[in-house]
């Protein structure tokens, strides 16, 4: 298990996820991730979806093998528990407080390999913003032949298309809004940035989700039911990597103990192209 901090706080544990049972796609995950001032803004295992771990890469299905966990949904009858769970296992973490590199090995349901992951996850104090952000970059080299990704949406379940770097957000009873830049609905939006804000017992907390501009995917977002958002990899049509290439995913993530607006939050996004 492995640490990121800021200073001398502890904002994110990497844990390697091999404990998983099977049926949830084992997977390397962060759980907690907390803000700076130490509420915990992920969820591991939850009643409602128990293949839902902290933030992963939790790609739905490559060449026929799931590595979101649970169930995949069977056009018309709906989602069946299938022996088709896939398996990341992580090879040697390099880790300082401030960085995560890691080579994570994908292995398809019969345990063959996959694809390979070269992983990198950063962690920014914004001491201008009294944030920090948590930078998550997957590249997924298709060194083993073709890949062909896909979603419950490319099995039929339209507005589905879930599935890549997902974050699961803690506090599904509390109020969470999800605006995305020029306003209107944020699940399938194309904005390069998604702002949740939940108004915790606590006070208020602000989660700013943000894609590199240019390499922008479809929003994955749930704020009823439970918290969660991640960019979808495969939101309406499958996504095909040729042998030999890679396909890069990014998600920075900027935790705040305070509620923004989305003129804040756009001036925020512009602010993290530095980091990039």
């Amino acid at each position: 298990m492995t640490s990121l901090r800021i200073g001398t706080r502890e904002v994110a544990r990497y844990c390697d996820g091999q404990d998983m049972p099977a049926q949830l796609s084992p997977r390397p995950y962060l759980h907690p991730v907390t803000t700076l001032a130490g509420e915990v803004c992920t969820e591991v295992a939850p009643v409602d979806h128990r293949h839902h771990y902290g933030v992963s890469n939790a790609v739905v299905e490559i060449n026929g093998s799931m590595f979101w966990g649970g169930g995949s949904y069977v056009h018309p009858d709906g989602y069946q528990l299938l022996d088709n769970h896939g398996r990341q296992v992580g090879g040697e973490v390099d880790a300082t407080d401030h960085m995560i590199t890691q080579e994570v090995e994908f292995l398809a349901r019969d345990g063959s390999h996959l694809l390979t992951e070269q992983r990198r996850i950063t962690a920014d104090l914004l001491p201008a913003r009294e944030a920090w952000a948590l930078g998550w970059h997957s590249q997924m080299i298709a060194d083993a032949g073709p890949l062909t990704i896909g979603s419950p949406a490319t099995r039929g379940r339209t507005g589905a298309g879930y599935g890549g770097l997902f974050w699961r957000v803690s506090g599904e009873q509390v109020p969470t809004t999800a605006q995305v830049d020029g306003g209107g609905e944020a699940l399938g939006s194309t904005s390069p940035w998604l702002l949740l804000v939940q108004e915790r017992p606590s006070g208020p907390v602000s989660l700013l989700l943000a894609q590199r501009s240019g390499a922008v995917l479809p929003w994955f977002v749930r704020t009823a039911g439970y918290v969660g958002a991640g960019p979808a990899v495969a939101w309406s049509d499958h996504r095909h990597v040729a042998a030999g290439d890679t396909l890069d995913l990014h998600l920075t993530g900027v935790l705040l103990d305070r509620r923004i607006d989305t003129d804040a939050a756009r001036t925020l996004y512009t602010e993290l192209e530095d980091l990039s």
